[in-house]
């Protein structure tokens, strides 16, 4: 489903003072994919690290990165092999007060994914989010579909899903692609409730923007 994605870059976890970005990035510098194309300066060290990862995140926004249960919602942890028998691994909960440096790369649940460069000694980290409904590309069909919704609900606050598939005839439910369903429209309210358009409440759908 199209999500724009934008990519900030939020620091070094490598020493950029003794192996600098030759790219120049600065702190703050960020770029942005809408489903068609890139704006911003895009490195080609982030082809196979963070473009990847953006690409993730305009097919299915937070919910692909929120399933890796170890990195954002098991904490930190430290090796321990006395731990085994109770993970099967070797790992225990670090209690210890963590490096300040690593503090801005944490992930955190349900509202961002970080991703690095692929220069082990310099390490960018960027900060990804989406941050609207991508319109281009082969996405355009989910935008204007979504676009739709989003101004029958503007017209008439309060629509359900069983609402809104009321509101399209048959050709325009099932001849005009991508086909409206009741799973469809769901993931649809969802993506438009993310990016702030809109906000379900008892199963019902209200405008914000």
């Amino acid at each position: 489903m199209p999500y724009k994605v934008r990519a900030t870059l939020i620091g070094f976890l490598g020493n950029e003072e003794k192996f600098p970005c030759h790219f120049d990035y600065k702190i703050g510098d960020s770029f942005t994919y809408d489903g068609e194309q890139f704006e911003g300066k895009v490195c080609s060290g982030l082809m196979h690290s963070v473009i990847p990862d953006m690409m993730i995140m305009a097919h299915s926004g937070y919910e692909h990165f929120n399933r890796i249960m170890f990195r954002y919602h098991g904490g930190r942890s430290i090796r321990d092999p006395s731990f085994k028998k109770y993970d099967g691994v070797g790992f225990r909960m670090a209690k210890d007060t963590p490096d300040p440096k690593m503090a801005d790369f944490q992930p955190k649940p349900g509202n961002d994914r970080v991703s690095f460069c692929g220069d082990p000694l310099t390490l960018a980290g960027f900060r990804l989010e989406p941050i609207d409904l991508a319109p281009g590309g082969y996405f355009r069909g989910e935008y204007m579909r979504e676009m739709s919704i989003l101004e029958k609900i503007k017209t008439e606050p309060g629509l359900t899903i069983d609402d809104i598939l009321s509101k399209y005839n048959d050709f325009e439910r099932y001849d005009v692609y991508p086909q409206l369903n009741p799973g469809l429209v769901e993931r649809m309210l969802e993506e438009l409730e993310t990016v702030n358009y809109i906000e379900l409440r008892d199963g019902k759908a209200y405008p914000k923007k």
